[in-house]
């Protein structure tokens, strides 16, 4: 999955993502046609050893309820930790995950806490550590690492952080049966990126996301520098089948450029596979090619630990 603006994985980062950077501000001279809200048109609204791990555990609250149609569903809450903090593609199927690795050219690994919750990460240097108990979130380089305080719900869902000077960096906002929407980081890690998140689902499953960055250019003012939208597609049986992630090309003026046809222009356009699913019916092996600016072919290798 391709490096972008995520979060909290910096500005140019992706959990299970590739290793080249984006830039995604255009720095085209022409004067074209633009959309001038940036919205997206969307017709979704309506090679290394596999070796996946599970310890054994009776106690059934490791299993997640299956509904009277038969579809596994996650709980709540866990699945706002996993959207908040990392990707859809990352969430369990059916059981819930107490370690996973993904290895491409590097190695990236996430641990959760006895509730299904990220609890901190490793991107190759990049840590992040979540204190439930103390509202702490601990975040940076390997010497170099920040503090945030985290603002909870009495179900533990983030619904806010504030940086050591009181500012508020991250806002999250959830619909009426608790999931999460949209995220806000707002000059998170000490950069000018605002980063906006939004979820939308089909049933309990996450069907898209659309992520929007800005960079501040004084009090007023602020220039898009990512417009970008992700499709997950799943099977018959609900295992993740492939993601497709478009990145849009903008003007000088942070507008997606609308072409002769008036569609708009793509500056690149990731397409992920996913197979080799276990018994948990969560996907081990991938394989992402990028088309467009910066194309490329990534084999992903997913190990899991279940709790």
């Amino acid at each position: 999955m391709k490096n972008y603006i995520y979060l909290f994985l910096l500005s140019i980062l992706l959990l299970t993502g590739c290793d080249n950077k984006k830039n995604s501000q255009s720095s085209s001279d022409e004067t074209p046609t633009t959309n001038q809200n940036n919205e997206v048109s969307t017709n979704t609204q309506n090679d290394t050893t596999d070796k996946t791990t599970g310890t054994t555990n009776n106690n059934e609250d490791n299993t997640i309820k299956s509904s009277n149609d038969n579809k596994s569903q996650l709980p709540t809450q866990v699945t706002n930790s996993y959207l908040f903090h990392t990707e859809p593609e990352l969430l369990p199927n059916k059981k819930l995950i107490k370690q996973q690795t993904i290895q491409s050219s590097d190695k990236k690994s996430i641990n959760y806490n006895d509730k299904g919750y990220v609890k901190d990460y490793d991107l190759e240097g990049l840590y992040g550590e979540i204190n439930y108990d103390t509202a702490k979130y601990i975040y940076g380089m390997k010497d170099t690492r920040n503090s945030y305080d985290i603002t909870f719900d009495e179900s533990k869902n983030i619904i806010g952080m504030k940086n050591s000077n009181d500012e508020i960096v991250a806002i999250s906002e959830f619909d009426e049966q608790g999931r999460l929407v949209e995220t806000t980081l707002s000059n998170f890690a000490d950069n000018n990126i605002n980063f906006t998140s939004k979820i939308i689902y089909e049933n309990d499953l996450v069907e898209q996301v659309l992520y929007n960055a800005y960079v501040k250019m004084d009090d007023k003012k602020q220039l898009p520098v990512l417009v970008r939208e992700k499709d997950i597609i799943y099977n018959a049986d609900k295992q993740l089948e492939k993601t497709i992630t478009r990145t849009f090309k903008l003007s000088a003026k942070g507008e997606v450029i609308i072409n002769d046809k008036n569609e708009q222009e793509l500056e690149s356009t990731e397409t992920c596979s996913y197979s080799e699913y276990n018994q948990n019916n969560d996907w081990t092996k991938a394989v992402c090619e990028t088309t467009g600016n910066g194309s490329s072919k990534i084999n992903l290798t997913r190990t899991i630990e279940y709790l």
